[in-house]
């Protein structure tokens, strides 16, 4: 029998991989945004308040707001950003950048319901938006590094203007976020030769914010003057005398005021007395302070609130001012004869 042995031979081959190392140079390129907020965190909405404004200070109001911006650098180059901040007049006539306003809401075009106001720069210039007066904010050249970013930030004054005198009692606002009422530009670039946000197309990013002022019921006394009732015999009676300025105040325009009279010896009903100017002399000289004319003129006294004439005189503001006249009346001159009077004081409620 013959046994036939198959023999297997079995050869390895090993494959040798060697790692590849691969090498580049390749570096990521400046890559820079800017964001921008008033008065707030940039990219987020802001607020500038007047505060109260009254009759005495409608004119002449004024407050800050501050401009913050920051650009962000997320590329691995170095290099160097521009940014200007720009704003229009606006939700109302952001045309016109010269006299801004804040209104009432549904006022139209009632002038009675608006404040004037104005918008300028730490150095005096009027905060603008191109091709209108004024000029924008520019930062200048700022250094930004590779993978930083850079802060900055702008004083903006916002004045009262004048012409705000028959304002009405309410809350004033202007809305620079509802619509493409602000501009913020920035430009970037490897090298700082020629940058300048202020050249090319004007950006499309905003940086929205409210400027809003509340006026309140005010009141404030400006003038005043003597009731002189010149000089009388001893026996003369019936004595009347007057004085159409003798009261001056200037209340907040449709705001209810009533005046009240009080003479020294705090008589609610305005019967005063005079007293003499030498010494020694003991006499009083009776008089009644009135709101009409005559020896039966209504008397005016000191019952009046802020929200009852009492016997007091009712009115309506102005935003200007605005004179009361004052009678006096004497029953009788029979008294040592002398130089007579009284301190009245006068209270505006309101």
């Amino acid at each position: 029998m013959n046994i036939n042995i198959l023999q297997w031979r079995y050869s390895l081959f090993l494959i040798l991989l060697l790692p590849l190392w691969l090498s580049t140079n390749a570096q990521a390129a400046l890559s820079v945004t800017c964001k921008a907020g008033m008065n707030t965190a940039v990219g987020s909405a802001g607020i500038v308040n007047f505060g109260t404004i009254t009759s005495a200070n409608a004119n002449n109001a004024n407050t800050t707001g501050t401009l913050n911006y920051s650009c962000t650098n997320t590329g691995d180059t170095a290099g160097y950003v521009s940014v200007c901040l720009a704003a229009d007049g606006g939700e109302y006539n952001n045309t016109n950048v010269n006299g801004r306003y804040l209104q009432r809401p549904g006022s139209g075009s009632n002038r009675r319901r608006r404040l004037n106001f104005t918008m300028t720069l730490s150095g005096g210039q009027l905060w603008s938006t191109r091709g209108r007066d004024g000029s924008e904010y520019n930062s200048g050249v700022l250094a930004i590094g590779a993978n930083s970013t850079v802060t900055g930030s702008e004083v903006i004054n916002f004045s009262m203007d004048g012409g705000n005198n028959n304002a009405t009692q309410g809350v004033y606002t202007n809305n620079f976020g509802s619509g493409n009422h602000t501009a913020l530009t920035f430009r970037a670039s490897e090298n700082s030769a020629g940058i300048n946000c202020a050249t090319g197309a004007q950006g499309l990013d905003r940086f929205p914010f409210i400027v809003q002022a509340a006026i309140e019921p005010s009141c404030t006394i400006t003038a005043t003057s003597n009731v002189n009732l010149g000089s009388y015999s001893a026996n003369a009676t019936n004595i009347t005398g007057s004085n159409s300025s003798a009261i001056t105040v200037n209340c907040t325009n449709g705001g209810s005021y009533y005046i009240g009279l009080q003479p020294s010896n705090n008589n609610t009903n305005g019967a005063g007395v005079m007293s003499g100017l030498t010494s020694g002399n003991a006499d009083k000289v009776p008089y009644q302070l009135r709101s009409t004319t005559g020896t039966g003129g209504t008397i005016w006294g000191n019952t009046a609130t802020s929200t009852t004439v009492g016997n007091g005189v009712a009115d309506i503001g102005t935003g200007s001012p605005k004179s009361h006249e004052v009678f006096v009346t004497v029953p009788s001159a029979d008294f040592r004869p002398d130089n007579y009077s009284d301190t009245v004081t006068i209270k505006v409620n309101y």
